[in-house]
């Protein structure tokens, strides 16, 4: 009698053991499900997350682009957009060791941008140009959509002040610090592509691909990093800035430029230009590159982009 009721307690006791192992698998196989579970809220919430930044990083970029109208511009000329050039500091100039750097670069010196601009996505072509002013002064006319040239300095205050009447912002001429800033996109190369010429025919009209001579459409080139086409080539661009000669200085914010500068008399003033053109070597193509025309002076290959404040 001993022996069977030794032997029940025995055979309980592994019963007892077996359930308990089954709770165990079954309270693990819980566990397991919902930590899956959650991995899987966790993977989802990520991709909604993800997909969410996305939307709002391709919203912001729809936002950075704004369109200026010009009464009476044709409707298959291009529109007179602007892209806003958030604020931040940059190296200016060029390092005396850079190939083929010119004695009228700035040497290397740091440049804060404080405030937020709009820079124009291309050059004025000449149908902004003849919206606003009612004429078409360009070398290479009857092109709607290659950018305005032949405009004086002077010329180009009096387009901006018409186009500052129309009631859509106030406009200017960009200093050379914005346009170098705007031009380089974050960048320390000699072009915004890089210091190579290897890519040059994607990114810039030259002398290198003047074929034919003359002036072309804006916006047909790849853009820098920032949206802007044509920063390198094409035409020449005017600055707010009077010329000055180089010289070595410290860490600017927010330069305006000299309050006077290179000139014979008051008309003859001497103003910044920027950027090479169709007919330049590459090297004046570059984004330190800078040199300087009378006010009152123009020639085919001369034009200008604008900034909205």
């Amino acid at each position: 009698m001993k022996a069977v009721t030794k032997k029940k307690v025995l055979q309980k006791s592994q019963d007892l053991r077996g359930i308990g192992l089954l709770m165990m698998l079954f309270v693990l196989a819980f566990l397991l499900a919902g930590c899956e579970k959650e991995s899987q809220k966790t993977e989802g919430d990520q991709q909604t997350h993800s997909s969410y930044s996305d939307t709002s990083h391709e919203s912001s970029l729809a936002k950075e682009i704004i369109v200026v109208h010009l009464p009476g511009l044709p409707e298959d000329a291009k529109k007179l957009e602007m892209v806003l050039i958030q604020p931040g500091s940059f190296k200016m100039g060029s390092s005396g060791d850079e190939q083929e750097r010119s004695d009228t670069d700035w040497p290397l010196h740091e440049v804060t941008i404080t405030k937020p601009f709009y820079m124009g996505k291309h050059e004025v072509t000449q149908a902004q140009w003849e919206s606003v002013m009612g004429n078409n002064p360009s070398y290479f006319r009857g092109k709607p959509n290659n950018p305005v040239e032949k405009v004086r300095w002077r010329t180009c205050q009096r387009f901006i002040k018409k186009l500052n009447s129309l009631g859509q912002g106030t406009f200017r001429l960009p200093t050379e610090e914005e346009w170098e800033y705007a031009c380089r996109a974050g960048t320390k190369t000699r072009f915004s592509f890089g210091d190579s010429l290897g890519n040059a025919d994607r990114y810039m009209w030259w002398e290198g691909n003047n074929n034919p001579n003359g002036t072309k459409e804006v916006g047909l080139k790849m853009p820098n990093s920032w949206g802007l086409y044509d920063m390198h080539g094409n035409v020449q661009e005017w600055c707010e800035d009077r010329w000055q000669l180089p010289y070595e200085r410290g860490p600017q914010v927010n330069p305006q430029g000299p309050l006077s500068g290179s000139s014979f008399f008051f008309l003859w003033t001497n103003r910044v230009f920027r950027g090479g053109s169709f007919a330049s070597r590459a090297q004046d193509c570059r984004s330190s590159y800078r040199s300087r025309e009378q006010s009152i002076d123009f020639h085919y290959s001369l034009g200008f982009r604008l900034v909205r404040e």
